[in-house]
């Protein structure tokens, strides 16, 4: 029952932070209209989609914030402190007046509420794997990590099912949007009720007991083991640059790029989130029987083969349902093996002590640098070279992590 609380306690707060970060993707022409009034919807969208991505880029901070105190006071401290942060923005942005109101005052707000949010997410994404795995250390790490992976898009689901009902029920009204922020911001409530009632993790305790915690755990990352940091930061990079395909950009993508409506496009990115959770489990108990590296080189190839002709298949002029949902089934698989397995390999590169400052912080990185941008970098491709181009980037990253992951070779862990 302990361990079923932990989990239950850390899936939750997960799901909620990324249901808080995500939901912004979802109202995102909304936003636009509301807070970058401009002639043209297309730079509306990219300055929306910026804001997203700098968010993304305050993802190292919050790794190097809620690391340290992860590593040095506990993960269930970093953990607690990042949902109260989280939701007190959610909210905030709900009840941000729009540009009509305050005028620059308001993408100026905006900008900086999502510059917390990332620190928050920075803290949350690698901290909330941490905690679950050190309590269930040992245990199918890999089945256990793709748990939590899945949960983080379990909120962006969520976010997605959230936007479906606010346009079925309120329709395309300049408000209706802000009930999703709000209901985000009392979601936290739960999430924060669950973690304050849990205990600190065996592995941590334990350090803390024998007085193994090191000042400054980042900096000995780095001198001990800077080709681990290299590797988790193009693992993130990878693993987000899909992921984030679908769950940041897909809304657009399909909505202004290729002209369905709203529904639909709900409808399509949430079959794709819901292909990932449920496949993801699956593919953490193979990479468990296969090996993590192995695997990961495997999934790697694979897109690199079929991530093109899976994106001509989604935007196929003829608009043919069943083919599209067909092709995002294909995208979803993919995404979900290049994700499954990802947050054991990375926390199996640290030392304990070293553990959330090394993760969090590299994986922030590559998630800042490769990840979050994805939105604004594929929404830049398109309109540059047609709506088949982030093909071409998610090939690109897959590449670069591939080839940089032989510098581990002689750091194996």
């Amino acid at each position: 029952m302990k361990k079923r609380k932990v989990v239950s306690s850390a899936l939750v707060g997960n799901i909620v932070e990324y249901y808080d970060f995500g939901i912004y993707a979802v109202f995102v022409p909304k936003i636009a209209a509301l807070f970058f009034p401009a002639a043209d919807k297309s730079i509306q969208i990219l300055l929306t989609l910026s804001v997203f991505a700098v968010g993304f880029l305050m993802r190292p901070i919050g790794g190097m914030i809620f690391g340290h105190i992860g590593d040095i006071f506990g993960r269930k401290l970093a953990l607690t402190i990042s949902i109260i942060l989280m939701a007190a923005c959610t909210m905030a942005i709900g009840l941000l007046p729009g540009y009509e109101t305050i005028g620059i005052l308001a993408p100026i707000l905006l900008v900086f509420i999502r510059l917390v949010q990332g620190i928050c997410v920075g803290g949350e994404s690698a901290g909330s794997a941490i905690f679950i795995l050190e309590h269930l250390e040992g245990y199918k790490p890999g089945f256990v990590g793709s748990i939590v992976m899945a949960s983080n898009m379990m909120g962006t689901l969520l976010a997605n099912f959230v936007g479906i009902l606010i346009v079925s029920f309120f329709g395309d009204s300049d408000f209706a949007w802000r009930y999703g922020f709000l209901f985000g911001g009392l979601m936290g409530l739960t999430g924060l009720y669950m973690r304050y009632n849990v205990t600190e993790t065996p592995v941590f305790q334990a350090r803390k007991d024998e007085n193994l915690t090191v000042k400054s755990p980042l900096l000995e990352a780095i001198n001990k083991s800077w080709r681990r940091l290299l590797v988790v930061c193009f693992l993130g990079g990878v693993t987000a640059a899909l992921a984030y395909m679908i769950r940041g950009y897909f809304n657009v993508f399909f909505e202004t790029d290729l002209k369905y409506d709203k529904l639909m496009t709900g409808y399509f990115t949430s079959f794709a989130l819901f292909i990932m959770i449920v496949m993801m489990p699956f593919f953490g108990i193979l990479a468990d029987k296969v090996g993590y590296r192995k695997f990961l080189y495997i999934t790697c190839y694979v897109i690199i083969v079929a991530v093109v002709p899976i994106f001509m298949m989604i935007t196929d002029p003829s608009h043919n349902i069943l083919k599209v949902f067909f092709a995002i089934f294909l995208f979803a698989m993919l995404a979900s093996a290049i994700c499954a397995p990802a947050y054991p390999y990375a926390i199996s590169a640290f030392a304990p002590e070293l553990r959330y400052s090394g993760v969090a912080v590299s994986w922030n990185i590559g998630i800042a640098l490769f990840g979050g941008t994805t939105p604004a970098i594929s929404k830049f491709l398109v309109t540059k070279y047609g709506v088949n181009a982030p093909a071409l980037y998610i090939v690109v990253m897959c590449t670069c992590f591939i080839a940089i992951s032989f510098l581990t070779r002689r750091d194996k862990h």
